[in-house]
């Protein structure tokens, strides 16, 4: 369990001790979710974090709400004012349950009344499609009393009923579709799942995008696939081949994770573990259940032929892949971002996690890292939080013992995350650090130049990062040339150790972005 503790859990941190739960100090709250969710989606076991009351749980917020949009399962407790004196004291007495209700799948107080039935619910609810985070309120003085093993525990909330009626009508438009094309999302177990993804369109040669959180899933190889949708890099080509289409599949795809509107002006017709309707959007027909069955029977029932020519998919590509690869390699400012990203890919084995944080390097990175397999590419992308990358590198290197772990950071997220360094370092874990520092908020020019307004808030100091990485314990180096981070690299990967590359980066060798 991922926390920060304060004096109301001293004993839930101290029982988690004594019957084998590690309790990690993290350096902020914020980061104890994020690594909480970060392991929830590589183990597929909900994770969990901790904070005292007040201050400490208005902190778990940004991660909870993170996992909640990025369906991620955890369990997230924190303390609360104890219940004898809830009514009459309030300092530090917020309405903690209601906050957390609107970002959760289920907001929960104990009570010391079958507790143990209540765990076991909350660990069902947040492992069940559509995954996410399940908090759990525990007043202080009901941490310290004797549970009550017998009693009603709450109820929790209602299951989503399988249902693969709308199959052979999703099969009709599919027969008759000419120029269809699928949408890989997070709406699926990326494991268990991949295998009938990845059969489903290369039997079918129906071609397909992915969105940020599912990549690793399709075969990103394959002679179908266009790239990354859903994301504002180099995607144009894609969005046009979206609008060109006339059946829009979504295996797993969740409109959590677009901003986009193709998905709102077309029917889209979908496969997925659980219901992926929001507000007033609903796709044309829907099954949800077991993805890799219903993917099977689909396939089966596929009559069609795309008329999509090998030319126009390989056209796609090259549009994308010109959109995002700048003119030159470095300038006199820094290096190009898009052949910092291809130096590392070349050089880190297939088995290496990579995550990202937000930014216009996310946008970038998303649409030019090639990932192999699920669980190779962690994003926050159905929140987007910026912070997210340094605590999920952090736990990766933790459930992933045998593979490398490379965060790519901008300097904006890492200067929010870097106290976890020392989480780090007392971990004794070793991950790679890459930091993009361009000392700005570059996507939002983006955003600013669209509207003609000046870059007013997105700019900032240069930092060493470099010697702040030295001062808690990791090496620290500031490489010039891609050479340099090539060797950095290359000696990091030979003898792991944590590891900050302070990197210049010219926001400038941007490309393909758009807001």
């Amino acid at each position: 369990m991922f926390g920060h503790p304060g004096g109301e859990v001293v004993d839930f941190v101290n029982a988690l001790e004594s019957c084998g739960i590690r309790f990690v100090l993290t350096g902020h709250e914020s980061a104890a979710a994020f690594m909480a969710g970060a392991a929830g989606r590589l183990t597929g076991i909900p994770g969990a974090c901790l904070s005292t009351l007040g201050p400490g749980a208005c902190n778990l917020v940004l991660g909870v709400a993170s996992a909640y949009l990025d369906r991620d399962p955890l369990l997230a407790f924190s303390a609360r004012t104890p219940a004898a004196r809830a009514r009459s004291i309030n300092k530090q007495n917020l309405a903690i349950r209601d906050l957390f209700s609107h970002i959760t799948k289920w907001s929960v107080e104990l009570d010391g009344v079958a507790t143990e039935e209540t765990i076991c619910r909350a660990l069902a609810v947040a492992r069940r499609p559509k995954r996410g985070p399940v908090y759990l309120n525990v007043p202080a003085d009901v941490a310290t009393q004797t549970d009550q093993p017998r009693g009603d525990a709450p109820p929790p909330p209602a299951v989503t009923s399988e249902s693969s009626d709308d199959l052979s009508a999703i099969a009709e438009v599919l027969n008759r579709a000419k120029r269809p094309i699928g949408i890989v999302g997070v709406g699926l177990d990326a494991e268990r799942d991949c295998n009938a993804v990845r059969a489903f369109f290369a039997t079918t040669g129906v071609p397909y995008c992915v969105t940020p959180e599912a990549k690793g899933v399709a075969d990103e190889s394959g002679e179908g696939f266009l790239g990354v949708a859903g994301l504002g890099s180099g995607d144009a080509s894609i969005t046009e081949c979206l609008n060109q289409s006339d059946c829009l599949l979504g295996v797993g795809f969740d409109p959590v994770e677009s901003s986009q509107e193709w998905h709102l002006r077309k029917p889209v017709y979908s496969v997925a573990n659980g219901p992926t309707g929001f507000d007033r959007y609903r796709p044309a027909a829907e099954c949800v259940g077991d993805v890799t069955a219903l993917l099977s029977e689909l396939s089966a029932a596929y009559r069609g032929t795309p008329d999509w020519t090998a030319a126009e998919l390989e056209e796609t590509r090259r549009q994308v892949q010109a959109a995002i690869t700048p003119a030159a390699k470095e300038s006199a400012r820094g290096l190009s971002p898009y052949h910092v990203i291809r130096a590392m890919r070349e050089l880190l084995p297939e088995s290496t996690i990579v995550t990202t944080d937000v930014g216009a390097h996310k946008m970038l990175l998303a649409q030019a890292w090639h990932a192999p397999k699920p669980g190779t590419f962690l994003v926050s992308n159905g929140l987007s939080a910026m912070g997210y990358g340094v605590p999920a590198a952090i736990a990766a290197c933790m459930f992933r013992r045998n593979c490398p772990v490379v965060g790519m950071i901008g300097d904006g997220g890492f200067n929010m995350m870097v106290q976890e360094l020392e989480t780090a370092r007392r971990l004794d874990v070793s991950p790679l650090f890459v930091v993009f520092c361009d000392r700005s908020l570059a996507v939002i020019k983006v955003a600013q130049d669209a509207r003609g307004i000046p870059h007013h808030g997105v700019d900032f100091a240069p930092v060493d990062w470099a010697k702040v990485a030295e001062g808690f314990g990791a090496a620290g180096f500031a490489p010039n040339t891609l050479a340099q981070v090539d060797k950095a690299a290359s000696e990091w990967l030979a003898h792991p150790r944590l590891t900050v590359l302070a990197v210049p980066i010219d926001e400038a060798l941007y490309t393909g972005l758009s807001y």
